[in-house]
């Protein structure tokens, strides 16, 4: 009687102690970097907020992981469960977040100058700066001049039709979701071969179908450069960056859950437990993970996906009466800000005139 191996094994001193350390500093260390992004108003979005969560988390999860590597033998059912789940929804829920890039840029490419609706949402697509100053062709933008063949006017049937494909890559999301918390929710024991073979078959296909949602966003990516007019080719390069890197950890989990074995804690490969096999889980499970996040940390991700605070989060498109309301808001919120400024600069010029005063 056997179990599915657990994806990177169990903690074990030797091998997951220096590799679970080094994680937890390398994350680390990017915390005030993204603290930092969130406070930039350039920077700030919903994206660098759900990257940021995801940098919070891993330093736990890395810590406790170090913390049972340093006493051997006391990992928990329980801990063994938890992490299994972190490893199966990391690069998932980084597919999500890539996801709601590509659709902002979809989106960019529908958007006329000439409405409302999108000039307060999507800004229409703009020469950017350049990400780096490096004079590589990959970083470098690329966008074509204005053409008089390629009208910035509206289309909303397009963009009907980029959300509903969105919509449809976002439902393999949840349903990849799903499969991998109920997967990882419970290891059973050996002897329990009915549970066990239920598990590993939701396991598999939680994990392709991770990898069919991060290949169709790829896919997706290479069609737009090809077949989008005003589609931004830096940020199509940029996000097929972040996708290649993203096709990697579930590659690996498909290769190796093949493995079972009668005791986790067996110091063999079908326990994945050996030091290549530790090796092979920090570089190909966990260390695209984390270039993916520090890639994000280093670039403005809202400015080379030319996108707001939300990015594109709408089914529909505003009716004329929705838009009126939110026009009527902006203008509000516009003269209050303009108040209170010119209330500031009175206060200001009082108390300039008052230490005159004083001094003559």
């Amino acid at each position: 009687m056997s179990s599915p191996s657990l994806v990177g094994g169990i903690a074990l001193r030797a091998y997951d102690l220096p590799g679970a350390i080094t994680f937890a500093a390398a994350y680390g260390l990017l915390l005030p970097l993204l603290v930092y992004r969130l406070v930039e108003k350039k920077w700030r979005s919903v994206i660098m907020i759900q990257v940021f969560f995801f940098a919070v988390e891993r330093p736990v999860m890395f810590s406790l992981r170090a913390a049972v590597a340093a006493k051997p033998n006391t990992e928990s059912p329980g801990l063994s469960e938890y992490m299994q789940a972190t490893f199966a929804l990391g690069y998932l829920t980084l597919a999500e977040i890539l996801l709601r890039l590509v659709r902002s840029i979809l989106v960019n490419t529908t958007n006329g100058t000439s409405t409302a609706d999108t000039e307060s949402h999507y800004p229409a697509v703009t020469q950017p700066p350049p990400l780096v100053s490096i004079s590589s062709g990959f970083w470098k933008p690329s966008l074509p001049p204005p053409s008089p063949s390629v009208p910035n006017v509206d289309d909303p049937r397009r963009r009907f039709w980029f959300r509903r494909w969105c919509e449809f890559l976002l439902s393999l999301y949840i349903v990849a979701m799903v499969l991998a918390v109920v997967a990882t929710a419970h290891v059973w024991k050996a002897t329990d071969s009915g549970w066990n073979s239920i598990n590993q078959a939701l396991r598999y296909t939680s994990s392709a179908i991770g990898l069919v949602l991060v290949l169709l966003e790829s896919c997706t990516l290479l069609w737009a450069s090809k077949n989008v007019p005003r589609i931004d080719p830096r940020a199509v390069r940029f996000l097929l960056v972040l996708s290649t890197l993203l096709t990697i950890p579930p590659l690996y989990r498909l290769i190796v859950m093949h493995n079972t074995t009668p005791d986790h804690a067996r110091p063999d490969h079908q326990a994945l437990n050996t030091r290549a096999d530790k090796a092979a889980f920090y570089v190909l499970h966990l260390l695209p993970e984390f270039a993916v996040v520090a890639i994000m940390s280093l670039w403005n991700v809202r400015d080379i996906c030319q996108m707001g605070w939300k990015g594109d989060e709408r089914c529909w498109d505003e009716t004329p009466k929705e838009r009126e309301k939110r026009e009527r808001k902006e203008r509000e919120r516009a003269e209050k800000k303009e108040a209170r400024l010119e209330l500031k600069t009175r206060s200001s010029n009082t108390s300039s005139n008052d230490s005159a005063a004083t001094l003559a």
